[in-house]
């Protein structure tokens, strides 16, 4: 690769590119990281093989190669599709987030291009260990048998890297975890505003955080919630503002006092989170919602509560210090701006993929890993019908997506995801 550029290949799914912000994370990854990398001053040349389940969301306005794979493509035993187009791509480097699509054919196809197979690792589930992580949940042994196929693995957060190893990564292990983009804002939001929740409210995690805002907030405390929710949950909690997805989530978030995330897990590096402190909004939120976050204690207010019954003490507290409002949100944003950018990201993830060495090119998966991989997960499978039912199944490409907005030159997409 001596005197020309890497070539890097990422293949991913999603649900997430909607339309309205905001995204889901994964998508914000996906579009983000990516875009940076090729914008950058990285010696990269980045593409990607995108099977998005929402028809409405396709575009032709990416900043860098998108070639979209139908759903049949993507889920399919037979793979002569994809690795075709894998193949058309001469990747250097092949990045698959999606632990299942890494397990039914991940090193089948890295073998056909002659690459690098590199994991990205999306948080943890049960059931990793050396011992092969029988035990615990599908999604476990699904993700165990990925890690211990690729080549090379990238986590979002220490604690994943821990893991990682101890289930038997082959060879290096790196962080890269979630961004933003730095964006002007005042420092401490506006101390008049709502509490603030941006997040995909149909995901089951963030609902049972609303619930648990809802149970814990005093009535007096307006709260605003952005991102798609389902219309029950709205019913179910009817003391918060529902404003649903929106143009400009920035924008929105800047009229706000404080951003909340009172979440019982801990899956990684918040999109959520980022958004608040790219806002300039102090946080107040559970240690595990701040987990994978460097100093979470100058940015955020931090329940210790298992039940976050001390939400309404910390906001008090934030209330009646508008100085430390002004601190946290501060603090917030030049972390983004100083490890938190994409921009730095993408370099961290340049030298990742420069530095993986094929290490598992004879590996296979148990049966068992392989046998759960071939179950698409059960929310996007229920998105796939209801588009083959829409559309058939090779939807034709839009050309527009109202989140590609004016940045730079172009039509760029902003995103910011939960």
């Amino acid at each position: 690769m001596t005197g020309r550029r890497l070539r890097v290949l990422a293949v991913c799914a999603t649900d997430g590119f909607l339309g309205p912000l905001p995204l889901n994370a994964a998508a914000v990854r996906a579009l983000e990281l990516n875009w940076h990398l090729a914008e950058g001053d990285h010696r990269v040349e980045v593409s990607m093989l995108l099977c998005d389940l929402n028809p409405a969301s396709f575009t032709t306005g990416w900043p860098f190669p998108v070639q979209y794979l139908s759903p049949g493509d993507y889920y399919a035993r037979d793979r002569a599709r994809m690795t075709q187009l894998v193949c058309e791509a001469r990747p250097d480097v092949l990045v698959i987030p999606d632990s299942a699509l890494l397990v039914r054919a991940g090193r089948q196809l890295a073998a056909a291009a002659g690459c690098v197979l590199v994991y990205e690792m999306h948080g943890r589930v049960p059931a990793l260990s050396r011992t092969g992580g029988l035990g615990g949940s599908d999604n476990g042994v699904v993700q165990h048998a990925a890690i211990r196929l690729a080549d090379a693995v990238i986590t979002l957060t220490g604690r994943d890297t821990r893991r990682a190893i101890d289930a038997g990564a082959a060879g290096q292990v790196r962080i890269v975890p979630a961004g933003a983009i730095p964006q002007p804002a005042a420092a401490g939001g506006n101390p008049q505003g709502p509490v603030v929740f941006a997040a995909d409210c149909t995901s089951e995690t963030n609902q049972h955080a609303l619930r648990t805002l809802h149970k814990q907030m005093p009535e007096d405390v307006p709260v605003a919630v952005y991102g798609r929710y389902p219309a029950p949950l709205g019913r179910e909690l009817p003391r918060f503002t529902w404003h649903g997805p929106v143009s400009d989530l920035h924008a929105a978030l800047i009229t706000a006092s404080a951003g909340i995330a009172p979440h019982g897990e801990a899956p990684g590096v918040r999109a959520q989170i980022l958004a608040y402190m790219t806002a300039g909004l102090p946080v107040i939120a559970t240690r595990k919602a701040l987990t994978g976050f460097p100093h979470p204690g100058s940015f955020a207010l931090i329940s210790e509560t298992p039940d976050a019954s001390d939400l309404p003490h910390l906001l008090s507290v934030l209330r009646q210090d508008p100085t430390l409002g002004r601190r946290l949100g501060r603090c917030g944003r030049r972390l983004i701006s100083s490890e938190l950018s994409w921009a730095r990201l993408a370099a961290r993830a340049a030298s990742a993929y420069r530095d993986a060495r094929p290490r598992r090119r004879d590996a296979t998966a148990p049966a068992v890993a392989r046998r759960l991989a071939e179950h698409p997960p059960p929310a996007l499978t229920a998105l796939h019908h209801r588009s083959l039912a829409r559309d058939g199944p090779r939807p034709a490409c839009s050309t527009t997506l109202s989140v590609f907005m004016k940045r730079g030159n172009g039509d760029i997409p902003i995103a910011h995801g939960m």
